[in-house]
């Protein structure tokens, strides 16, 4: 971006008088300057608060010439991205609201004290104090309201000026800066000259944001003392703008069907279907596309609404003091009312559906966003955020008035019943890694995306080839394998150098099983928001001795690359059931990781679990309520434990890492530094790396060998395994045969088959029939004949121990039901005969498959 740029000389002087042929206006044509803002008849409030935002981040007063106060903006840094609002002073009192127009600039108090230096005019307050610092020898300047407010500023002070345009790096930025030199040249500025900004500077970068990369101070002075001049004709050129406010832009191919599908936006859902039917037929695009588009209208309905209340000088006769809108509470309709409240509610720019109406809500604890789902009182509370509910009561003389009052709990519980009321944006979860997508590109958004239906935050800047070679996947590689190389894993050969506290991973040598799972989940958690299904990960270590060797600090790391934040760990509780619970109350709150930590000596068996990890969308219950909620989970699932198991279909769900630091006292290791805070603080590079691989992956597309099938995670393979084991690694689906057998109830089935088979063999047995000894293995406690009968006919179709259980309806109704034991292929030797001819010795001990 530097190559090209040459130091210039004072960048601080005035600027030199145009040559002749041009000036962008006549000094001679000044226009009569517009009445000016009054001063504020009273002092600004020592606390300035916002109803909603509550405290503003920063405060920006506006000045006139002499110093006078007129009004201040302030920005708050809300749950949903920033918040700029004007604050003005009535006769009485302050309040929110825009100033009238025209609107005085920012810095006119500046201007007045150096009536002989260059402006440089920047769009919004903080870039202006940040151009300040950087270019002292200019009087910085913006005006109020961004982009679209150009209009509305008052620019006749700056009549017989040298005025620097410096637009933001975007479409706005730049339709912005057209804007603003018309109105100069209307104004009488003696020079106007824009900053010609290079073409790879990132999206909407402007003065106030960190210095991108290669670029330094020299190089801004170099473009600030190389800004364009604008002549009279080019001056003409920019102000001759279209009636839609454009200037020179191709028209849109797609404004008929954007047309068509803003009008039929507000359709109950029935009607929205037979109306994008007729749309997809009449403009001959997918049914689908006509979705996103619908979400991407509300979505900039509602943020357009958001401005446009913002920018209102007065509060309009439809709402309060506080800019709250009325809502008529009818007593005789109350689900009316319910469908009205939505309406607003909708506009409500933190909350979303998941299954349920959720409001985004900052953890006080952690600082970070998570899903709570709307209860009635929550309904309450927000309602009365955006709306003033009010009823008709008698006052004196029996004459009727508006009175305000509190939301009746039954409307809330009306509005929380009809969906079509709800009128809210689907939310998939909450991301703070880029989106992806299958082609290998990357979308780095913050705030809602209306394609993926993810809230994204904290996304780095990053540094990614576009077409990355074998050699640049292996070397991202390499840089993953060293910043993990500390981790104990179990199978890795292990080395340690002379500046090494402890024993490390052996880099020479290719990954093992359990390096190999660790990087896997890596790359799992880095593209789990963009991915419908990933497989979970669990990190074990040996009874006793496990302690202490690092599985939640691994699942820290690993979440600390991914989202930028260690995640909060919970433990499973005393029963399934409140293990349930937690696990529903943690997928329903759309954080990006799930961490179960702790699940010491433990079968672990959840098909809450299993559904979240293997379903989308799946459907939960909260535990005691019969509310059933549909939502697509998109957590990255981490789970750590001693001693811990897989139980029955768990374990093909998951990527397995085994850590133990062979030594009975792991947590007596010396290690340098804290490798949390150094993850966090080498974020950007770590990142790079991880989606380099994935990218390098995604362009190799079908040419990348593929790996063992693995059930429902197809997507996920070719995303985050298949790239891998082409460098080297280990296939984490051998792993799945192991986690079976090591499964206590798989191995109390193939027990069961192997005393059965010894009994009897392959004949057809009633459970009466049964041996002694058979029933005692499925029956240890003595439960009785019903619970007996009960467990064998849900075995039948079960394969375990080489065996697999076949069942023999009777053909008469009172006859109970027989069954027989086979051999499968997994049971016999290639040799032996068809499944059945085998003996119990023949059978493999411990080599057994099940499907349970």
């Amino acid at each position: 971006m530097a190559d090209g740029m040459h130091n210039a000389g004072d960048v601080f002087a005035p600027l030199p008088d145009m040559e002749a042929g041009q000036s962008a206006a006549p000094r001679a044509s000044r226009p009569t300057p517009a009445p000016a803002i009054l001063p504020a008849p009273i002092p600004l409030p020592t606390v300035i608060r916002h109803r909603e935002h509550g405290t503003p981040a920063q405060v920006w007063p506006y000045r006139d010439e002499t110093g006078a106060l007129l009004f201040v903006v302030a920005r708050f840094d809300t749950p949903h991205g920033k918040e700029v609002l004007p604050y003005v002073a009535t006769a009485t009192r302050w309040r929110w609201g825009a100033p009238p127009v025209p609107r005085s600039l920012y810095g006119l108090d500046w201007l007045a004290e150096r009536s002989d230096a260059p402006v440089l005019l920047v769009e919004g307050e903080k870039a202006a104090e940040a151009a300040r610092e950087l270019f002292p020898g200019h009087v910085v300047m913006t005006w109020q309201g961004g982009s679209e407010a150009v209009s509305r500023a008052d620019w006749t002070p700056l009549a017989g000026r040298s005025v620097i345009l410096w637009p933001d790096a975007d479409a706005a930025g730049a339709k912005a800066a057209r804007s603003a030199v018309e109105a100069l040249c209307k104004a009488g500025a003696a020079r106007v000259a824009v900053v010609e900004l290079p073409l790879d500077l990132p999206e909407g970068w402007d003065v106030a944001d960190p210095l991108p990369a290669g670029v330094t101070l020299d190089n801004l002075r170099t473009m600030l003392a190389e800004a364009a001049p604008v002549t009279a004709d080019e001056a003409e050129e920019a102000g001759a703008t279209k009636p839609d406010g454009t200037a020179g832009a191709k028209p849109d191919p797609l404004a008929a069907l954007r047309d068509d599908v803003a009008r039929a936006a507000g359709l109950g859902a029935d009607e929205w279907a037979l109306a994008r039917k007729a749309m997809a037929a009449r403009h001959g695009v997918p049914v689908s596309y006509l979705d996103g588009l619908r979400e991407e209208h509300r979505h900039a309905q509602a943020a357009a609404d958001r401005k446009r209340r913002a920018e209102t000088a007065e509060p309009s006769p439809d709402t309060d003091e506080r800019g709250r809108a009325r809502l008529f509470v009818d007593a005789a309709d109350l689900p009316d009312t319910a469908r009205e409240l939505g309406q607003h509610l909708g506009r409500a720019a933190h909350l979303f559906v998941r299954g349920r109406p959720v409001r985004l809500v900052r953890d006080e604890t952690t600082g970070e966003l998570t899903a709570d789902l709307l209860t009635p009182e929550g309904v309450v509370a927000e309602a009365h955020r955006v709306t003033r509910p009010w009823q008709h009561a008698k006052g004196k003389g029996g004459v009727m008035q508006e009175v305000p009052v509190t939301l009746p709990d039954r409307v809330a519980r009306l509005y929380l019943a009809d969906p079509g009321a709800w009128g809210l944006l689907p939310l998939a979860g909450i991301a703070a890694a880029p989106l992806l997508h299958d082609d290998g590109a990357v979308h780095a958004v913050e705030g809602y995306d209306p394609r993926s239906r993810m809230w994204c935050r904290a996304v780095p800047s990053l540094e990614l080839p576009d077409e990355p070679t074998r050699e640049d996947a292996a070397a991202a590689l390499l840089t993953l394998r060293q910043h993990l190389r500390t981790f104990a894993f179990a199978d890795a050969p292990r080395t340690r150098g002379p500046c090494e506290a402890v024993e490390v991973v052996d880099l020479s040598q290719p990954p093992g099983n359990d390096e190999s799972a660790a990087l896997a989940a890596l790359l799992t958690a880095v593209c789990r928001p963009s991915l419908d299904l990933a497989p979970a990960l669990v990190v074990r270590a040996p009874p006793y001795s496990g302690s202490g060797t690092g599985k939640g600090l691994l699942v820290r790391v690993l979440c600390a690359v991914a989202f930028g934040a260690a995640p909060s760990a919970m433990t499973a509780g005393a029963d399934p059931a409140e293990l349930d619970k937690r696990l529903t109350a943690a997928l329903i709150g759309a954080a990006p990781v799930l961490f179960l930590d702790n699940l010491n000596a433990t079968a672990l068996k959840s098909d809450v679990l299993a559904s979240a990890i293997t379903e989308s969308p799946a459907e939960v219950r909260r535990l005691g309520q019969s509310v059933v909620v549909r939502l697509n989970p998109s957590a990255f699932v981490a789970i750590t434990g001693n001693g811990l198991k897989l139980s029955e279909d768990l374990a093909r769900r998951f990527l397995i890492a085994e850590l133990d630091a062979r030594t009975e006292d792991p947590e007596t290791r010396a290690f340098k530094g804290d490798i949390v805070a150094d993850t966090l603080a080498d974020r950007a590079r770590l990142l790079s790396a991880a989606l380099t691989l994935w990218r390098w992956g995604r362009r190799e597309g079908d040419a990348l060998p593929r790996g063992r099938p693995m059930g429902s995670f197809g997507r996920w393979s070719r995303w985050c395994r298949d790239p891998l084991v082409a460098l080297g690694c280990a296939d984490p689906a051998t792993r799945i045969a192991e986690a079976k057998a090591a499964d206590p109830r798989r191995q109390m089935v193939g027990e069961l088959f192997a005393a059965w088979w010894t009994a009897h063999g392959p004949a057809e047995v009633t459970v009466a029939g049964l041996a002694d000894a058979v029933k005692l293995l499925a029956d240890p406690s003595a439960k009785g004949r019903q619970y007996l009968a009960r467990y064998i006919s849900n075995l039948a179709g079960t394969r375990a121990g080489g065996y697999a259980l076949m069942v023999h309806r009777p053909e008469g109704r009172h006859s109970p039901d027989r069954y027989s034991l086979h051999v499968t292929a997994e049971g016999r030797r290639p040799n032996e005969g068809p499944a059945g001819a085998a003996t119990a010795q023949d059978a493999p001990a411990g080599a057994w498959e099940a499907e349970l």
